[in-house]
This record gives C-alpha cells, sequence and structure tokens, in this order.
C-alpha cells in the first residue's frame, strides 16, 4: 500500500499543478532589467503563491500593453512612462507592483563613433551628451517606448532640439545586429544587450544611466507591473498573487543575493550557452542595485516618472499632467 502511494504521487502533484489558476503576463523585452520576473519564474514563486504564470515576451512596450489592454493578457510588466503614454492615449492601465526602481538603459553608440568623439564613459556628461545631437539613424523597439524617450528627454536636456533626431523601430531583437551591421548609429537597452554589443567589439556604452549619473531619472519606478484596473478589481487574488511573487524575486536579491544571482544564471535567457561569464557578471553588477527589495510604491517615485514624461515630451498638453497620487496611475493595494 506504501508502494502504491508513493507511485500515485507525481499523478497527485500534476493534478494539483493543473488546479492551479492561470494568469497571462506579457514583459515588454527578455533583458535583465527584469530580473524579478525572471527569478520568481525560475524559483517557482508563481506556484507558491497559488496561481500559474504563462510569460511571454512581447518585443516592446506598446505591444505588451496592447496585450492587457486587448484582453490577450492579463499582465504588462514594461516602463511606467508608457502606462502614461497609454493613458494620454485613452487606454486604462494602472501599475500594481514595481520591480526596477532606476532607469537601466545603457545610451550605445557604434564603437566608431565614439572613437570618433574621442570619447569614454569618463568624459564629461554633456560632452557625452553632445554626441547624441550627431547620430544618424537611432533604433528603438517601439514607438513611445523608453528606448525612444531616453534619446529625447538626454537631447532637451542640453537645449538641443529633439524633433532632428530619427528613429527606426525594430523590435529588441533586432537593434544589438543592426548596430553591428552599421544600420543604425545608436540604441538604448538594458544589460545585457547594451554591453553585449560592446564585447563584439561593434558598440559602445557611452551613457550607463543605472550608475545614476542623472539623478531626476534614477530612483524612480522604472518597470512596474500594470493590468487593466476593471479586471483587476475582478480578480483581486490573482492580481496579489502574481504582484507578491515578482515582489519575492526582487527581495531575495536583498536577503540572499548569491542564490539570487544563482537564479538569474540558471534562467533560460541567460545561461552559459547565451553570454559567458563576463558578461553576465557585467550585466548582473549594472542591475543588481536597481532592484527593490519590495514592490510597493510611493508617490515621491511617481512624480519623478510624471516629470519625465513631461520633459520628454510623452506628456504634450500641460493641462493633462496626471497626479502622482495613489489610485490614478498605481495602487499598493494588491502588493502591499
Amino acid at each position: 500500500m506504501a508502494l502504491a502511494a508513493t507511485l500515485c504521487l507525481p499523478n497527485f502533484a500534476s493534478a494539483q499543478q493543473k488546479e492551479l489558476p492561470e494568469i497571462t503576463m506579457a514583459t515588454a523585452v527578455g533583458n535583465m532589467a527584469f530580473s524579478a520576473v525572471w527569478v520568481a519564474e525560475q524559483l517557482r514563486y508563481f506556484e507558491q503563491e497559488g496561481l500559474r504564470a504563462r510569460i511571454t515576451v512581447a518585443g516592446g512596450g506598446a505591444p505588451c500593453q496592447t496585450a492587457v489592454i486587448g484582453r490577450s493578457a492579463n499582465f504588462c510588466a514594461s516602463s511606467s512612462e508608457g502606462l502614461i503614454l497609454a493613458q494620454q492615449e485613452g487606454a486604462s492601465l494602472i501599475a500594481v507592483q514595481t520591480h526596477n526602481r532606476n532607469i537601466t538603459v545603457g545610451i550605445t553608440v557604434r564603437r566608431a563613433i565614439a572613437d570618433k568623439f574621442k570619447l569614454t564613459r569618463k568624459s564629461p556628461l554633456n560632452e557625452r551628451l553632445k554626441v547624441l545631437t550627431h547620430l544618424g539613424t537611432i533604433g528603438a523597439t517601439s514607438p513611445g517606448a523608453i528606448s525612444e524617450q531616453i534619446f529625447k528627454y538626454l537631447v532637451r536636456r542640453i537645449g538641443a532640439d529633439p524633433g532632428k533626431l530619427k528613429f527606426v523601430y525594430l523590435g529588441g531583437n533586432e537593434l544589438v545586429p543592426a548596430l553591428a551591421n552599421n544600420v543604425i548609429d545608436g540604441m538604448a537597452q538594458s544589460p545585457p544587450q547594451a554591453e553585449s554589443s560592446e564585447a563584439a567589439g561593434k558598440g559602445y556604452v557611452l551613457i550607463p544611466l543605472s550608475l545614476g549619473e542623472i539623478p531626476e531619472i534614477s530612483e524612480l519606478h522604472y518597470l512596474v507591473l500594470m493590468s487593466r484596473p476593471d479586471w483587476a478589481e475582478q480578480n483581486p487574488a490573482l492580481v496579489s498573487a502574481a504582484a507578491r511573487a515578482i515582489s519575492r524575486g526582487a527581495a531575495i536579491f536583498h536577503t540572499q543575493p548569491e542564490q539570487a544571482k544563482a537564479a538569474l544564471r540558471a534562467h533560460r535567457f541567460f545561461d552559459s550557452k547565451r553570454l559567458d561569464d563576463d558578461l553576465f557578471n557585467l550585466a548582473h553588477s549594472m542591475v543588481v542595485k536597481a532592484i527593490p527589495p519590495w514592490g510597493n510604491m510611493n508617490e515621491e517615485g511617481w512624480q519623478k516618472v510624471v516629470d519625465f514624461s513631461v520633459a520628454a515630451g510623452i506628456i504634450k498638453d500641460k493641462n493633462k499632467i496626471p497626479p502622482a497620487r495613489e489610485g490614478v496611475l498605481w495602487t499598493n493595494k494588491y502588493v502591499k
């Protein structure tokens, strides 16, 4: 009888797994900025919180949000200024959790351009910013995505005209090859994409924003988990479980950093077949300080998002600047 019971255990476990409610989640891209999501997936925190998460990469912030708005996904993990852009265009989304508190993109240019202007990461910031006005075509993931808006913000910061910048939208996977083949002159990507172009000798990460050189765009709620407000209100238990799982994926970077790093390394996106040790360690070092100890948000962090959105031209009508208070763009009632 004991043997029979033991033999039945795998089937019982499988039946239990099938009984878990399933949620669908899209991420804008598959880079390390979403480390808390990948660690939560790798360590099975979603299942421990009582649900199964089917996670896909949408290939940009806009398609990620469109999937939620169109009800083909329950959640989108993407950048917060994209949520503001969606609301400006009449779409209803709300952030229910944050898993990155710093803009982690690295402003990357072709190596030949950095050499031409004799610039390195140690050059004065304004000199590095000025070179952005000399770029030809700039690659971005999708219209309105952070990979486009950050260039506009930085160029406007030095008093130049962002309207003169030329963009082409290639999705997340094509930017590095496009830079390597001289199709584009610059891009803004989070680790490890930006760093991989440098390792290949084709690009150079001229302005790694994750290092916090520009305080106005540091310590803000950069990456957030968003959903439709109506769906969230109808499914509070599922939203709370998803928010808790990703928050746990962030928390372990603070409580057990080596275990978190090992889990991230073991994820299919970052294993040794995709990244060598040097590139993985460099990319990890660029994002780890931006991961919050939990996924709750505050008004100060959202005010920085709003201010960035105004400065980047995402919010074009100054009469439609949304308030940063809880309940408009974000809520902590699910993540707590």
